[in-house]
């Protein structure tokens, strides 16, 4: 699988940003195609699959998201480690600064199940099929586990670049440098979420749907700071922590057997 890294990078990109550059021309955020965008690497991830092994490596490809059976750990922290991290950033700006976020409106709290919901079939699914399903497991096999997944969150990261150039957009208002700094600091962090679940890609659906579900619905992106990047920037220094602390303890895990060659 190692040999194939590259094409499945050569052509995420490609059939991504063919649909996402015109938005750029365009000068307008225009909804098909960013949600097309956002299903290049699962896309990739069959054609080369399909390519290489036919159906019976497709259907490999797809058997971790029947990997339910895990610690309940696993389900709690997938669901609620975003939230109480966020949370957290937003106290910590609070009180170092004594300004005021605003909320939703505590009775709205039901539209977190349709948010995520959205962010689950049209963001997260074409992704991570793509990134952990295909990349991980080869990257990790030849590289190892940290290395895995420093190269896989600077790529992921790097993937979401036309996105930055979208009239509309909300990643304008966020500085590319410190995006991709989260995303190598979340790629860390789902790849000890895989490798202590047995490779589970349903856990990893619902960490990052969770983790973009919170973003979208507590006060912390500058769209609904005012334009203030301070929550945000302690949010994404939280999450640099909590991943570093995963590397140094050694406590990332190691390649699973049932990915290698």
């Amino acid at each position: 699988m190692g040999k194939s890294i590259l094409p499945f990078c050569i052509l995420t990109f490609f059939l991504s940003w063919i649909v996402w550059i015109p938005m750029i021309i365009i000068g307008d955020d225009i909804l098909l195609c960013r949600v097309a965008g956002s299903f290049g690497p699962i896309a990739a991830a069959l054609g080369i699959t399909g390519m290489r092994d036919g159906t019976k490596g497709i259907v490999k490809l797809f058997q971790p998201f029947l990997f339910w059976k895990v610690d309940i750990f696993w389900y709690l922290f997938s669901f609620f480690s975003t939230a109480l991290l966020t949370l957290s950033a937003i106290g910590i700006y609070i009180f170092a600064t004594g300004n005021e976020l605003t909320f939703n409106d505590p009775k709205s709290i039901y539209l977190v199940i349709p948010v995520f919901l959205y962010v689950l079939l049209f963001s997260v699914l074409g992704e991570e099929t793509g990134w952990r399903g295909f990349a991980l497991p080869g990257l990790q096999d030849r590289y190892g586990a940290v290395k895995a997944s420093l190269i896989i969150g600077c790529i992921w990261g790097f993937w979401h670049l036309p996105l930055f150039f979208v009239e509309g957009n909300f990643h304008q208002d966020i500085p590319l440098w410190l995006f991709i700094l989260q995303d190598i600091a979340l790629s860390v962090v789902m790849s000890w979420i895989y490798n202590h679940t047995g490779g589970s890609l349903l856990l990893i659906h619902l960490f990052h749907a969770s983790s973009n579900t919170t973003l979208g619905i507590l006060p912390v992106l500058p769209m609904d700071t005012g334009g203030d990047l301070m929550p945000l920037y302690i949010s994404c220094g939280l999450l640099l922590v909590l991943s570093m602390g995963i590397i140094v303890t050694g406590n990332l895990g190691k390649p699973i057997d049932y990915v290698k060659e």
